[in-house]
């Protein structure tokens, strides 16, 4: 019963918090920053804009932790590490004809689609089938 009380009162927090952010226009932009910023981390490749990205992603989390705020997407999820184009063209050269997921999985994330999307893009890699049933091979 104590256990179903404190989880209760751990949801009422939550609720009192997400309207704190919707009355707060500057919490409000924050977390529309903070959003931004993952997204703009899973589009890029490059290593010092990811490290630029990950330290002013901190700085606003740590802005909205202060006022009770726990920001969500990257930080509740934890982001996949960086997925290196060529450990997928390694794999691929291993196993041609593997699906998306299997390339993900050996990759250890769930975010490969940018970086096939680069790699087909490049003419590195190529791919057939639709949807579920799209196989890749190293171009």
């Amino acid at each position: 019963m104590i256990e179903d009380l404190q989880q209760e009162i751990e949801r009422i927090k939550t609720r009192a918090a997400q309207r704190k952010v919707r009355r707060d226009p500057a919490l409000r932009h924050v977390t529309a920053a903070v959003r931004s910023i993952d997204k703009a981390m899973g589009a890029t490749t490059d290593a010092a804009t990811r490290n630029a990205l990950d330290e002013a992603r901190a700085t606003l989390a740590a802005c909205l932790a202060m006022s009770g705020v726990t920001p969500k997407g990257r930080a509740a999820r934890s982001v996949a590490a960086h997925v290196d184009p060529a450990a997928v063209l390694t794999y691929l050269r291993n196993n041609p004809g593997s699906s998306g997921e299997q390339v993900a999985t050996a990759m250890g994330t769930a975010t490969l689609r940018p970086v096939m999307k680069a790699l087909i893009a490049k003419g590195q890699v190529t791919a057939s089938g639709k949807a579920r049933g799209t196989r890749y091979a190293a171009g």
